[in-house]
């Protein structure tokens, strides 16, 4: 099927079946269903997205009443609307603000870090340095990112992540985000298909769909996505992170990583490597870059320090190709600084200080304790019927567990209880959740899994 994914939001206020019949609905509207077309059967449907078939159900009825969709006995349903020039909804629902939403007392959702382990006091040292420099915080960011960090960002990602990388090809931006709206807007129409595994960082789907990038959904073996998925669906650039791939919950090995570089090469392709958490794997040391492994001209690569840091300090950074980098430098004065120059020069002297190497081993010892014991908790909770598998980058947990509720109708009861959980596809029968231990209290754990237990029986 030629059709953008699906992705619901529990959290929105907008009905599960109204979010799938916007999405298919945007679809044909958009052209990327095409009039005959069939869709997938009820069952198949709400498998693949772990609702239940009766939201399923609704949604095809209510694209049946409307025209959009028409149903044959014995055959299915198929697309029945032309209207390949209609304008398109909004693909997603907003979310509601998660501030606002019912009282969270457990919260397994990945948005957030413990606030005891944030080095405040130290960084708050180093911003009052920063601004006792009016020569300096007087004046605008260089639009490329000021020229200590990168070159602080050179011997950083060079040394902890094996990236190939020089203070000119380096661009600092407030977030992934805007860094990545930036690459879109140097790529142009070279981006074409843009290929992701998923699940993947919604954001990041979200930029490459504002900018009228047709995003593909590739299939995967149990090492990631493979050269010849590639190839068949004609992929210009790649969108992956191979520190945790989706499709395994553990690095990409190096044979794969090397087979698709050699796909780069060989075609023109892009690789973009999201680099998220990849120097906090605790369990066993950290895996180079992907980036590292060539010359850095077929890669592009992303670095962020909101989980090493705060999320609330929004400075992420991209190593370009040597072209890409040039034709940024070209275009530079049309462009703003969206990360802070005052946090950018304090992350610079934090980093030539040598803290982050020391506050990196301070997590990986937190983050290994607190995993250890959250899938303890787990076991405790569910035991031997629950599957459970560790993300260690991602910095979460999966947990599988024989079910007939989908993930989603658990985690909305969760959310009901205070706790927050986010659900993931499993196969009929099952429900699978993900469950973050960036956030929570050690102390908080063993409640708040107890709580999802009451709440799903």
């Amino acid at each position: 099927m030629i059709y953008e994914p699906i992705c619901l939001d529990l959290h929105a206020a907008v009905p599960m079946y109204r979010q799938l019949y916007d999405s298919l609905r945007n679809a044909i509207c958009g052209g990327g269903l095409g009039v005959g077309e069939k869709l997938p059967s009820i069952r198949r449907m709400a498998e693949e997205l772990g609702v239940s078939r009766t939201t399923v159900e609704q949604a095809y009825q209510q694209l049946c009443v409307e025209g959009y969709l028409v149903s044959r006995p014995q055959s299915g349903y198929f697309v029945e609307a032309d209207l390949p020039d209609a304008p398109a909804a909004p693909l997603r629902q907003p979310s509601p603000n998660p501030d606002s939403a019912a009282a969270v007392r457990y919260d397994f959702g990945s948005r957030y870090v413990e606030s005891r382990r944030a080095d405040i006091e130290l960084w708050r040292k180093y911003v009052r340095a920063v601004l006792s420099r009016e020569d300096i915080v007087s004046s605008y960011g260089h639009f490329q990112g000021e020229a200590a960090l990168r070159e602080q960002l050179v011997r950083y990602s060079m040394q902890l992540r094996g990236v190939n990388a020089s203070a000119d090809r380096i661009v600092v931006g407030a977030g992934v985000q805007p860094l990545l709206s930036l690459l879109c807007g140097l790529l142009g129409e070279r981006a074409g298909r843009v290929g992701i595994e998923y699940p993947c960082f919604p954001q990041a789907e979200r930029v490459f769909r504002d900018f009228r990038l047709n995003t593909v959904p590739l299939r995967h073996d149990r090492y990631g996505v493979t050269a010849g998925e590639l190839v068949a669906e004609r992929i210009d650039v790649l969108y992956l992170n191979p520190a945790n791939t989706e499709s395994m919950g553990r690095p990409m090995p190096v044979s794969r990583r090397a087979e698709l570089m050699k796909w780069a090469e060989q075609t023109g392709g892009l690789i973009i490597e999201d680099d998220y958490n990849g120097a906090l794997r605790f369990k066993s040391r950290p895996v180079p870059a992907m980036q590292g492994m060539g010359d850095g001209e077929r890669v592009v690569y992303l670095g962020s320090f909101s989980k090493l840091l705060m999320p609330s300090v929004r400075i992420s950074y991209m190593v370009l190709p040597s072209e890409l980098a040039a034709l940024y430098r070209e275009r530079g004065h049309h462009y703003n600084q969206t990360s802070s120059k005052i946090e950018q020069l304090a992350l610079a002297d934090y980093l030539r200080d040598g803290h982050i190497e020391k506050r990196l081993r301070r997590l990986r010892k937190t983050y290994a304790e607190k995993s250890e014991y959250l899938m303890n908790c787990l076991a405790d909770t569910f035991g031997g019927a629950a599957r459970v598998t560790l993300a260690e980058t991602a910095l979460c947990v999966d947990v599988t567990f024989p079910s007939e509720e989908s993930g989603t109708a658990i985690a909305e009861k969760a959310l009901e209880a205070g706790v927050r959980v986010i659900p993931m596809d499993s196969p009929a029968g099952s429900a699978r959740l993900r469950l973050s231990f960036a956030g929570i209290a050690m102390e908080d754990m063993a409640e708040g899994i107890a709580r999802i237990i009451v709440n799903s029986e």
